[in-house]
């Protein structure tokens, strides 16, 4: 693979088709990733992942525009693509991009799913949560319980719309995490990639809300690993709407682990390697 700033290689250097995985990975962050998991199948398949794209706007790129930054790469490539995985909200541009990709190749790629959710505003408002509590050690909890009930009114004005709560949320964060760099004297170096993580996360998820509908239909089509986690993915959906669940995929797979470990699960990696393996034979009975 030559250098790129859309993907990097994160497992495998021999045979096989390639597979991609899309996630947005953060530094810190609590859940494994996909290099945990590739790691563990120990797969000869190239496998790269999505790079996480700098925003510093409050608006930024286009479901379309992040599909066509990850495709571009692929295509340039020009090497088979044997599977698509995606995770959390990854899993809505893994369909699209699987999409894509099915119309460019003989055969489709193979759509695996991990924990998939749509995009969505309640999961932008857990993350703004989780992000600013980091600042209540050295601003204060007040302002940060301020920072939190702006933005879940405004989550109740339009629950709908992440257009608008997106630049709200990213907005607070602003304003929050600049008292704090203040208080600290952060430099301006750390400040901005501090800040450009946040809402560069938001820009994904917001993006990704535009692709939501028709990603639903092509989940129909995919494998889906479930956690155990009552409120991650199928599970949260189960609880809303179990009839939708039943059909969501065409195929789930559950593991008794936590959303955040799923892609560290010894027994998710097992099945996982089983899958390429199948796609594997699969094309070699086909030739």
């Amino acid at each position: 693979m030559e250098t790129s700033d859309a993907w990097w290689e994160i497992g495998g250097k021999g045979p096989g088709d390639l597979v991609l995985a899309v996630d947005f990975t953060a530094t810190g962050r609590p859940d494994a990733r996909f290099a945990d998991i590739v790691g563990l199948t120990a797969t000869s398949h190239p496998v790269w992942e999505t790079m996480p794209q700098a925003i510093a706007t409050d608006i930024g790129p286009s479901g379309e525009e992040y599909l066509d930054r990850w495709f571009e790469d692929v295509r340039a490539g020009g090497q088979q693509v044997g599977a698509v995985l995606g995770f959390c909200a990854g899993a809505v541009y893994a369909a699209a991009l699987a999409g894509r990709i099915a119309q460019w190749q003989e055969r489709a790629p193979q759509l695996i799913l991990f924990d998939p959710e749509q995009a969505n505003a309640f999961g932008l408002l857990w993350q703004f949560h989780k992000s600013v509590e980091l600042f209540a050690g050295i601003i204060g909890a007040e302002p940060v319980a301020e920072a939190q009930e702006t933005a879940r009114q405004a989550l109740e004005a339009d629950p709908e719309n992440l257009g608008y709560i997106g630049p709200v949320l990213v907005g607070l964060f602003r304003e929050i995490s600049e008292a704090a760099f203040d208080e600290i004297e952060l430099e301006p170096e750390s400040r901005t990639e501090f800040t450009e993580s946040f809402t560069s996360f938001v820009a994904y998820v917001v993006a990704a809300g535009q692709l939501n509908s028709s990603a639903a239909t092509a989940w129909t089509d995919a494998v889906a690993f479930s956690s155990g986690s009552p409120l991650s993915g199928l599970n949260r959906l189960r609880s809303t709407d179990p009839d939708g669940a039943a059909g969501a995929v065409a195929r789930e797979l559950r593991f008794d682990c936590d959303h955040t470990d799923l892609l560290r699960d010894e027994g998710a990696a097992t099945a996982l390697a089983e899958l390429l393996t199948a796609q594997d034979l699969s094309r070699q009975i086909r030739m």
